[in-house]
């Protein structure tokens, strides 16, 4: 059986104020952003974008390089939130964890 290693789920929400209200022009580029980062796993949800990762720098990686892509969209202020789940006991995917709650 293959064993599993020690993942790190994060879940990043990035958004500009007062542009608007259609947001998804920064959302894409950001999520653009994220993309680009090797070796991530990647959902898109309507609420944030959830990350899977072997380490912290590769979620800090992708943090960055969204927060860079919505400021280089002319954004005048950007609301950006990042969220970690850092477990260390024992392996987990973002596919244990919704399998936990809906069985």
């Amino acid at each position: 059986m293959k064993k599993k290693r020690l993942t790190i789920i994060a879940e990043i929400s990035i958004f500009p104020v007062s542009e608007g209200t259609s947001l998804s022009p920064y959302v894409k580029k950001a999520f653009e952003a994220i993309k680009s980062v090797e070796g991530l796993r990647i959902q898109l949800t309507p609420m944030g974008t959830i990350l899977e990762a072997g380490d912290l720098d590769q979620i800090l990686e992708a943090f960055k390089r969204a927060h860079k892509a919505v400021r280089e969209t002319g954004a005048k202020r950007i609301i950006a939130h990042l969220k970690v789940d850092d477990r260390l006991d024992k392996p987990r995917s973002m596919g244990d964890k919704v399998k936990a709650v809906l069985g």
